[in-house]
Order: C-alpha cells, then structure tokens, then sequence
C-alpha cells in the first residue's frame, strides 16, 4: 500500500509546474524521457546515468533529483548536441522559466537563459584513481 502511494506521489511530481515558475536545477541528469518515467516509478535513479542513447530521439528530458521532477530545454534556447554531450552520465545546471506544460503528457518546457553543461566521463577517465 506504502510503494502503491508512493508511486502515485511521484508520478505526479512531473505535473506540478507551471508556465512562468522559475526553474533552477545544478547537477541535473540529462536522459531520456522514458529512463526519467521509469526512474520515478520505480525509485531507481541509477537508470538516469544508464539509459542508452537509442532513446534519445524519443526524448530528451532534465531530471530535477531533488524534486523527483524532469523538465523538457526549449531547444531554441539550448542545442541539442549540447544536451546529447551530457547524455547518460553528464549533467547541466539550468536557469531559465517554464514556458509551457504540455497538457497531454504534463510535461514542462523550460526557456533557458543560462546553462553550463557537464559531459559525461569518458570510458576509462577514472582509470588508476584508487
């Protein structure tokens, strides 16, 4: 009954944005929307970091951790090879405002104004750190 409740919660996490709020992520995962979907409903958050890139052309998504939320970058205000750099396993810190929530998916779209993206590591960067 406890998971049944807090799946519910979480779920609807993704709709709780509205157009002018202003959105402020650090750190925040780049992934794919169906990755970000199933991270909420399952509470696990090691699948941001691990989704494939094959679901990149369904849709790219930020997940806010914090607020269990994953807001869509308006791409006229960020491009997408610099989302696709950070893709599974980089991140991007965000400032910008919600400038629409779809309302078939409730997803939000997020005008950006400043962001600094984090690509991920390359394969073998931590090699020889221990």
């Amino acid at each position: 009954m406890k998971r049944l409740l807090l799946t519910a919660l979480l779920s609807t996490a993704a709709f709780a944005a509205e157009p002018g709020e202003e959105v402020e992520l650090s750190s925040a995962p780049v992934t794919g929307l169906s990755c970000a979907k199933k991270a909420i409903e399952t509470g696990k958050l090691d699948l941001l970091s691990s989704c494939p890139l094959s679901e990149a052309p369904k849709g790219i998504v930020v997940f806010d951790v914090a607020e269990m939320q994953y807001y869509q970058l308006d791409a006229k205000t960020i491009r997408t090879s610099a989302l696709e750099r950070a893709f599974a396993g980089g991140s991007v810190d965000v400032t910008g405002k919600v400038k629409a929530v779809d309302k078939k998916t409730g997803i939000a779209t997020v005008q950006v104004s400043e962001y600094r993206v984090t690509p991920r590591p390359k394969p073998g960067a931590f090699k020889g750190c221990l």
